[in-house]
């Protein structure tokens, strides 16, 4: 076999063809996944071959465009943190030793890049921005940094907070997209200001006629009204013309003007309506003066409804008020509640008068705290819009979107309260199998995995957040949990095409997210997606470990023997997501609000989890998901740019660990029992 010859990229003109090439083919031809398609990867080979006699082959050039994907993300990273450490004129950062070697640990690619500056930042900006993740709007209740809050959008009062559809056009990259579409904007902007103007007007003026025919109707009696409607009828105008509709008018406001009609000769009618319109402020001058138009018209709308005295039809007209309907859940049958706000009646009841005593919501003058929270959960709980809960609660979607926001706030409280770890490892599960495996693994406290949790972004920030390089979207959620299924760890927001063990990371060895690294003589169970070092430990790789690859055949080796065990321990942090996301189903389908809104929701419901399991009250959910189900959860990103094995924690942290699994998996094979 031939030896591949290791390819030098450090040339800046070849690395500036490199770049340019690669952005220009996202351009013309789009992205497969986070990465460039297939023919566009040959044409970049013919550009650096041509141009520079550069050979060089796929694989490198994908192994170069990761490195400086992740380079980039590094540098971005740097570049947006606090107090201008990054110096624009010489592209460098100006961090002490101590600092460097704090960004060195979570992030790999930041010694690369104090020792070589990002080459062509620029270039690297149109390449990767929008396809790199960042992790910049993740929070987790346990950090040390106040709520990253956000200006709630109060004009977009039903959760559409996000313009966006989950299909792209073929063939066309991002840039090009978001090109076009503010090119189409810029164009049909003024077409349709226009257009809007237009339609308000004949809808007003539909409105003063009908008005105005109601009017006459009162006045049908009379001799001289059906005189000057036999009249207008003689005259041919068109009813849509703006003088048949200022005679109306006219026919309204006066007998006297009335009387005038009937005496006036044909030719000189439509000139006295023209003149009388004027007088009275009902005549459009200008028809090209849409505004002024608008304002008489409604102006003259108010005048007439406030003189015929119509009735307003009340739009939420529900027997029961939203008041009425909280008490009967509170006093219905148990079913009831736990079906429409997906928790018990006592749960209900104590989660209202915890918000109560630490005063999070209060009840208004006309909405109660507990018509607040019945809301909120019924929102979560079965992804319904405003417009809908509204009818249920007989408020407007205003007062609804105020609420919901409201509860959402006093829950990133609520969160900082209960998702923390807890004080000791005694789980509700009491079965001897399980005993006998704690027995086997006694430094484990917890399982940890990440979760792929659906989300809505706008078009141009879709590749960052497909966990598979297509399809749907989704956000990456890290937590922790104990043998209790409680969430002692909760770091949501994260992109969906960031990996696994970069999330963990970067999330670990940030100093301000409050990671609950384990005691020395203490680990976390994880799967293979992780490294396998002190803290954290991991299966046998290249062998069986999902419980699903145990159903026909018993584990043989010692290694199989392990995974099982290992695999059988963990489980629990897959029921546990499970119980969190049949409870609310938003979670599955997110609903449309800006994105720290979805990351919030998301903390929300894993919080109400943990005060539910918390509270010791039987729970159906719980009870369905706690003994014997095996559950796989879909894996989160793509590679990203960084290699698992890649990840360092250090050779002496992951030589005891190494040590420990052997342990246990030599334990393991000489014990049948378990």
């Amino acid at each position: 076999m031939a030896k591949r010859i290791r390819i030098n990229w450090k040339q800046e003109c070849v690395e500036k063809t490199f770049l340019e090439a690669c952005v220009h083919e996202i351009t013309v031809n789009g992205r497969e996944g986070s990465s460039l398609k297939q023919a566009s990867w040959k044409t970049v080979a013919e550009n650096l071959k041509t141009q520079h006699n550069f050979i060089v082959e796929q694989r490198q050039m994908k192994n170069h465009y990761d490195f400086l994907k992740g380079k980039f993300a590094a540098w971005l990273k740097l570049k947006n943190k606090t107090g201008n450490v990054y110096d624009p004129v010489t592209n460098s950062f100006n961090l002490s030793e101590e600092e460097w070697q704090i960004e060195m640990k979570s992030n790999k690619y930041v010694e690369a890049l104090r020792s070589v500056p990002l080459a062509f930042p620029e270039l690297c900006c149109q390449l990767y921005e929008g396809s790199t993740s960042n992790g910049f709007d993740s929070w987790g209740p346990s950090s040390t940094l106040p709520h990253p809050s956000e200006e709630v959008n109060e004009h977009n009062l039903d959760g559409m907070d996000v313009e966006c559809t989950q299909v792209d056009s073929p063939g066309k990259g991002v840039s090009e997209e978001s090109s076009i579409r503010s090119q189409k904007k810029e164009k049909g902007e003024k077409r349709k200001h226009k257009a809007t103007l237009e339609s308000k007007l004949i809808e007003v003026g539909e409105d003063i006629s009908k008005l105005a025919k109601m009017m006459i109707e009162k006045h049908t009696l009379s001799d001289d009204m059906n005189a000057c409607l036999e009249k207008l009828e003689t005259l041919g105008w068109d009813e849509s013309d703006a003088k048949y509709e200022t005679t109306l008018l006219l026919f309204g406001e006066s007998a006297d003007l009335r009387k005038l009609w009937v005496r006036l000769k044909p030719q000189n009618c439509e000139k006295w309506v023209k003149n009388a319109g004027a007088k009275y402020g009902l005549y459009l001058m200008d028809p090209d003066d849409e505004i002024i138009g608008i304002m008489i018209f409604c102006w003259y709308w108010v005048s007439l409804a406030s003189r015929i005295n119509v009735e307003r039809i009340r739009d939420l007209n529900s027997a029961l008020t939203g008041h009425e309907y909280t008490q009967e859940l509170l006093h219905g049958t148990s079913t009831q509640c736990h079906e429409m706000m997906r928790l018990s009646r006592d749960a209900f009841i104590l989660l209202c008068n915890h918000f109560k005593q630490k005063n999070w919501v209060q009840s208004s003058r006309s909405i109660s705290l507990e018509e607040k929270l019945a809301m909120f959960l019924i929102v979560i709980g079965h992804n319904e819009r405003f417009r809908m809960v509204k009818r249920r609660f007989q408020h407007s979607t205003e007062t609804i979107h105020r609420c919901f926001h409201e509860v959402l706030k006093a829950m990133m409280n609520f969160a900082r309260e209960v998702i923390v770890p807890t004080s000791s490892n005694v789980s509700a599960n009491n079965s001897e199998r399980h005993r006998r495996l704690k027995e086997i693994f006694p430094g484990a406290i917890g399982a940890l995995d990440g979760t792929l949790i659906h989300a809505i972004v706008p078009v141009d920030q879709q590749t960052r957040y497909r966990g598979r390089g297509k399809g749907e979207c989704f956000q990456n959620v890290l937590a922790i949990c104990d043998f209790d299924m409680i969430f002692t760890f909760v770091w949501a927001g994260w992109e969906g095409i960031a990996h696994d063990s970069r999330v963990l990371k970067e999330v670990a060895f940030n100093p301000n997210s409050g990671f609950p690294f384990p005691p020395p003589d203490k680990y976390y169970l994880c799967d293979a997606a992780y490294t396998n070092t002190r803290g954290f430990m991991t299966p046998y790789r290249g062998t069986r470990y999902w419980l699903a690859d145990f159903r026909r055949q018993r584990a043989l080796t010692k290694e199989e023997r392990f995974n099982h065990a290992h695999a059988q321990l963990r489980n629990v942090i897959e029921r546990a997501y499970g119980v969190v996301k049949a409870r609310f189903p938003i979670l599955k389908q997110m609903a449309p609000f800006s994105f720290p809104i979805q990351r919030d929701i998301v903390i929300a419901c894993f919080a109400i989890h943990n005060f539910i399991r918390k509270c010791n009250i039987y729970d159906q959910l719980f009870m369905d998901y706690d003994e014997n189900m095996m559950f796989h959860e879909m894996q989160s990103g793509e590679n990203d740019g960084l290699l698992v094995q890649d990840i360092e924690w250090g050779s002496q942290g992951i030589d005891y660990m190494t040590s420990l699994r052997n342990q246990i998996a030599n334990q393991l094979l000489s014990n049948e029992s378990i």
